[in-house]
């Protein structure tokens, strides 16, 4: 006698294929996933069993869909994933220097990973992220959606999903913090020239040199903080 196979069973498969093809980059946020038919084709299952897995991860905020539109992933799916507020019941709350110090090693540490594995697709991200910065020079807000997007770029490059988390969870703890440094005067024209020197490594392939730039971007970094944390203590 064959044995049943639970629908839920089946869908939480889905649920996790679909799920991995996103951390691993096979389709980016604002990317289209292909037709359910071809989903259903692809894993197997039957359209009712990838209907619920969509609806599932949408129920969760990784996935969007409209009639006549199709389904895509969302801009915003990495918050879904690890999302800050999660962190900050469970532990507390966190100070910008504990923040900086997690990130310090995680930023490091993929930054040394792209230089090892970035395709000529990653490195040309990259350096379109590092373009923007250069574009938007004179508007905070959008500069710190590139500045984002320039360090995204050099994680998924890093092809390392979970430290890839790590740094977008320990990015978004400090959001309010980097919105304000960026005002700092020539925090911007700082940020350029060492991302820069990042990006001119990790397309070189150069591991150790990529490291050195990371190590002088952070460093950046915490002098940043602690002129912001003087200036807190003086209002």
């Amino acid at each position: 006698m064959t044995p049943h196979v639970r629908t839920d069973t089946l869908v939480d498969r889905v649920v996790h294929e679909l799920r991995q093809m996103i951390l691993d980059g096979e389709i980016q946020p604002g990317d289209f996933l292909p037709t359910r038919k071809e989903l259903a084709a692809q894993f197997g299952v039957g359209l009712s069993t990838v209907h619920e897995a969509i609806q599932a991860l949408a129920a969760v905020g990784m996935l969007e869909s409209r009639p006549g539109k199709g389904t895509w992933v969302r801009e915003d799916t990495l918050d879904t994933l690890i999302h800050p507020a999660v962190v900050e019941t469970r532990l507390g709350e966190l100070n910008a220097q504990k923040v900086y110090e997690a990130r310090f090693v995680i930023e490091i540490a993929l930054t040394e990973l792209a230089a090892r594995r970035a395709t000529p697709e990653d490195v040309a991200s990259i350096l379109s992220a590092l373009e923007a910065m250069e574009a938007t020079m004179d508007n905070d807000e959008a500069f710190v959606a590139a500045d984002l997007e320039f360090h995204l770029a050099v994680a998924r490059a890093g092809r390392n999903e979970l430290l890839e988390q790590f740094y977008h969870l320990s990015r978004k703890l400090i959001v309010e913090v980097i919105s304000e440094t960026v005002k700092l005067p020539t925090v911007k024209e700082k940020a350029i020239h060492l991302q820069r020197a990042i990006a001119q490594a990790i397309e070189q392939g150069d591991s150790e040199r990529a490291r050195q730039a990371a190590v002088a971007h952070m460093e950046h970094v915490h002098d940043l903080l602690e002129t912001w944390e003087e200036s807190e203590a003086e209002e």
